[in-house]
């Protein structure tokens, strides 16, 4: 019987990244694929709207500037930020839950800017939180 439920819960994870990371992965390879990060010219001298990832203040709800690579290699370093917290979200729970259950860790009750929140230290998620954040950007 522990056996089987072993295989279950790896049966759910494989099934929760199907569904939460493989899209991600997917989007990362169109993303690379149909978008060059350096070259914003095609041979005629203007990329198409299309192929274009380019981000003006003030069109279209954008609050920012950003030409055409610096807006790719942001979207591609947050999918790709995205991607490992899915990838990762099971070990992500267990320590929130750690964290939440620690004899003395109580929450607080605060402000938190949308309203009172109850609020906790969570040092195992936010370590392991940054560590997916120096993963992230050392593949970027």
């Amino acid at each position: 019987e522990e056996l089987r439920q072993c295989l279950y819960s790896i049966g759910d994870n494989n099934a929760y990244l199907y569904q939460a990371r493989d899209p991600i992965d997917k989007m990362i390879n169109y993303l690379q694929d149909y978008f060059d990060p350096d070259r914003v010219t095609s041979g005629s001298g203007s990329v198409p709207p299309d192929r274009s990832l380019a981000i003006s203040s003030g069109e279209h709800g954008a609050r920012l500037t950003h030409n055409h690579s610096r807006q790719y290699h942001f979207v591609l370093q947050s999918l790709t930020l995205w991607r490992e917290i899915a990838n990762d979200m099971f070990r992500l729970w267990y320590l929130a839950e750690e964290d939440m259950l620690e004899s003395g860790n109580d929450y607080a009750q605060r402000d938190t800017g949308q309203g009172l929140q109850r609020v906790q230290q969570a040092p195992r998620t936010a370590r392991a939180m940054q560590q997916l954040l120096a993963s992230t950007r050392g593949k970027g």
